[in-house]
């Protein structure tokens, strides 16, 4: 394949181990998850462990034995391609390139929601729209340098992001030392996941911990794919758990599951536990945070626009590399150009926080959908590559056969559970949006 050649010979190779890990947390973990996971109450932990025995582990390893099979640029269109045929890779890799769209969409509204905490203010609609463009296009213009400089930034802000989160759990938990945990404590609600009443959690959780596969959109750029990449997924996997449970569990214990704001709760939560100007200057910093996600976001998925121009399934024009970044300028403009288009014309519908979980919920279904193709391809290649599993050494999944099927087949169940309570039950039930309008939304 062109896409396994030419990049390895124009693109440079910065990415290191920590910049990897970096760059993977920034992709997956979005704390504003553990808001919502919050307002479903103790529940939500068990939930957050089932997310991750069901989902995150699966994918994981999956991606990893792929990523080490094919380590070129690509990620899922690669592994697709060569597992199940040029037209399903087409489908794999725009399904997976799909939720940059609606990120850059949708996360422009989280980030002007956290500065407008911070400085006490409201806006109209308008004025909205147009600050909202405006972070956007700050995040495009970012993405536009090298990847290089990009690295550098992502690894800052991602020990910043660690000392943040540590913040908010212990805020939290002092507060519920002193005052007792404002959501009140149930055993039974923090050990077995009640799906009949907060089922539409376990469709929120998968949300926010998909994009495992997408780091290995860069696989030219790594230092070493075979090396790096199962690091970057065990100390990547194990910083974000560590990260979203610490945020979900100082949330609830500093606030009341009512008094949780979907977005911006966990920030919110330290206007009750901090001290003063603590939850101002916290909100600043994580709408930071999330403009050097969002930048991650189009720096990684611009290089699936890139691969499908090497292979001819879009104009030749998206290959276009500038010559001194080395990255593909019109594929980043183009990704920026649509989510402009989409955020323009849905911000005008509805609440700010309603549409930022509608796009939210849409992103979800459409990211778990592309997860078939991480996890069937490895099955497939098991038997298609079978002389390359006995002549070279890669980690692969333990256990033979054996542990391939019981990988994907978890896996796929957790997927499809993932799809089917992001599409068809509301997260928005508290707003008094019900299951209809959430689906046809």
């Amino acid at each position: 394949m062109t896409t396994e050649l030419v990049p390895e010979q124009i693109l440079p190779k910065v990415m290191s181990t920590f910049g990897l890990t970096a760059a993977y947390v920034f992709i997956i973990c979005w704390i504003t998850g553990s808001s919502v996971m919050a307002t479903g109450g103790w529940t939500a932990i068990p939930m957050w462990v089932l997310g991750i025995l069901t989902f995150l582990i699966p994918a994981g390893m999956a991606v990893v034995e792929l990523g080490n099979l094919w380590p070129g640029q690509g990620g899922v269109y690669i592994w697709a391609t060569r597992t199940m045929g040029e037209t399903w890779g087409f489908i794999g890799g725009y399904l997976s390139w799909v939720p940059v769209i609606l990120n850059a969409a949708s996360s422009p509204a989280v980030v002007l929601s956290f500065l407008l905490l911070a400085f006490h203010a409201e806006l109209g609609v308008t004025a909205s729209v147009i600050l909202q463009l405006v972070i956007l296009w700050t995040v495009i213009g970012l993405a536009l340098a090298k990847l290089a400089a990009s690295q550098r930034i992502m690894n800052v802000v991602f020990v910043v992001f660690g000392i943040l989160a540590l913040t908010i759990f212990v805020c939290g938990l002092l507060f519920a030392v002193k005052n007792g945990s404002a959501t009140p404590f149930s055993w039974q609600e923090a050990v077995v996941p009640n799906f009949a009443v907060a089922g539409f959690l376990y469709g929120t959780v998968l949300l926010y911990l998909l994009g495992v596969e997408t780091p290995y959109n860069m696989g030219a750029e790594f230092l070493s794919v075979r090396k790096s990449g199962p690091r970057m997924i065990l100390w990547g996997s194990a910083a974000l758990v560590a990260i979203y449970l610490l945020t979900t569990l100082g949330t609830m214990m500093a606030l009341p599951t009512d008094e949780i704001d979907a977005v911006t709760g966990v920030i919110g939560m330290l206007d009750v536990a901090g001290f003063p100007g603590l939850m101002e200057i916290a909100a600043i910093v994580l709408a930071l945070i999330i403009v050097v996600a969002l930048m991650t976001y189009q720096v990684a998925y611009s290089r699936l626009i890139f691969v499908s121009g090497l292979e001819r399934h879009l104009p030749r024009i998206f290959t276009h590399l500038n010559p001194r970044t080395r990255n593909p300028v019109s594929a980043i403009l183009i990704q920026g150009v649509i989510s402009s288009l989409i955020l323009v014309g849905l911000y005008s519908q509805s609440s700010l926080v309603n549409t930022t979980i509608f796009l939210q919920g849409g992103l979800s279904t459409v990211w778990l959908v592309s997860g078939f193709f991480f996890l069937f391809p490895v099955i497939i290649a098991r038997k298609k590559y079978a002389d390359r599993y006995e002549n070279e050494t890669f980690w692969r999944i333990p256990g033979g056969m054996v542990g391939v099927w019981i990988t994907v087949i978890v896996g796929t169940i957790g997927t499809i559970g993932g799809i089917y309570y992001s599409f068809a039950k509301s997260w928005l039930t508290s707003s008094g949006v019900g299951d209809a309008e959430w689906m046809m939304w």
